[in-house]
């Protein structure tokens, strides 16, 4: 991975490490974010300490990329690539920024920018693309932001609790 590309003026994406366990165990566990991604049950640390560990950080090896978003000495969240699709050269993107206090100070904005410049210089990806909740409204001002366009809506696309949710489907290509 090519890190120069990957450092920003306030954040810098890493591959995950040993000392991410508890980190990623409580992102992983919590609750009220049960209803991202495609993992709904809690995760053991045995688990989440094996997809650290056979992680290679090359995505076309896992077919996925989770790297964290330091800010200084602090660990503040993560960005994923997921359901990578090489022969059509795009992937989902993801980002959580955990602790409310380290929202809105530009992190995510940075990070998703950084790993997009990567996806589409280095990678050559075609695109990238989200499902955002449609009440998410700050994840949905981040990608618009970032030169996501909607192309989409997907009906009842998310449960929370009881109740499903409409997902805006949202995709930045390439050129």
């Amino acid at each position: 991975m090519k890190y120069e590309l990957l450092v920003g003026n306030k954040v810098k994406l890493r591959e995950m490490q040993d000392d991410d366990l508890e980190l990623i165990f409580d992102w992983e566990n919590r609750p009220e974010l049960d209803y991202l991604g495609s993992e709904h049950q809690p995760l053991t640390e045995d688990q989440i300490s094996n997809f650290i560990n056979h992680s290679t950080g090359d995505i076309y090896t896992d077919g996925q990329l989770r790297l964290m978003i330091d800010c200084g000495d602090t660990t503040v969240g993560c960005i994923d690539l997921f359901e990578f699709d090489p022969y059509n050269q795009r992937a989902g993107v993801g980002i959580l920024i955990a602790e409310t206090k380290d929202r809105k100070n530009g992190y995510a904005k940075e990070a998703l920018n950084l790993l997009r410049n990567y996806c589409f210089e280095v990678m050559n990806f075609r695109q990238l693309y989200c499902h955002v909740p449609v009440d998410n409204e700050a994840s949905l001002n981040l990608f618009s932001s970032c030169g996501f366009e909607k192309s989409g809506t997907n009906r009842d696309w998310v449960k929370k609790g009881n109740l499903f949710f409409d997902a805006v489907f949202m995709q930045k290509v390439n050129g």
